[in-house]
């Protein structure tokens, strides 16, 4: 049912297909949906009858209905009912003109991010990390849309980066409040890492991405 819905999402917009991230050995699957120009945003996945903290983060945000989320977005109903839609999520504040939305869905307690580019009509996006190795862990310590740094990272990260083959830092953002969020968009295929930093500049993690 998981590869049906990942499917429904990406046919629903412009991104080609489910974006996979991957560790340095281990593949990580992400169901990724991104709506841009004309295109229908995307409502967010909820979780009902979880506490905030199971989001394993400081930032619980505040819970808010499902409906008030990405309102007025019926055309993917039936595959956010079949991940497992609850009827609220926590609210984690905005960043830059960015609202993060946060949840564990019911099929597995997989945490998903919704985001709204509240300023722009079109921008709206929502993803779910499917792997056992659920963030927040010793090896995943950030989730961001692919090219862009947006996203949530873990306690004791103050900083995140996407890096280059040879190590070169692509572009870096700060992490306020568990967020992130840049509005640098790096070309197809020039992102290797995805990097976490604590507040000293220490590396704490190091997560490779698609090609």
């Amino acid at each position: 049912m998981r590869n049906d819905v990942i499917a429904r999402l990406a046919a629903a917009n412009p991104v080609s297909g489910p974006v996979p991230m991957r560790e340095p050995v281990r593949v990580r699957r992400l169901a990724v949906a991104v709506a841009v120009a004309a295109a229908i945003g995307v409502p967010t996945v909820a979780f009902a009858g979880r506490l905030a903290d199971v989001l394993g983060i400081s930032n619980q945000g505040a819970t808010v209905p499902v409906s008030s989320v990405l309102p007025g977005e019926t055309k993917l109903d039936q595959a956010l009912q079949e991940m497992q839609v609850g009827s609220t999520m926590q609210s984690l504040g905005t960043l830059n003109g960015v609202a993060f939305y946060a949840a564990r869905n019911a099929a597995a307690g997989d945490f998903c991010l919704a985001i709204d580019h509240v300023d722009q009509t079109y921008y709206k996006g929502v993803f779910c990390d499917l792997n056992a190795d659920n963030f927040p862990s010793a090896d995943v310590k950030a989730l961001t849309f692919p090219r862009t740094l947006e996203g949530v990272a873990a306690d004791g990260v103050a900083k995140v980066a996407f890096v280059d083959a040879n190590g070169t830092v692509l572009d870096a953002t700060p992490v306020v409040g568990n967020l992130f969020e840049s509005d640098v968009t790096v070309p197809q295929g020039t992102a290797a890492y995805l990097e976490t930093f604590d507040a000293q500049g220490n590396v704490l993690s190091k997560r490779a991405l698609p090609g």
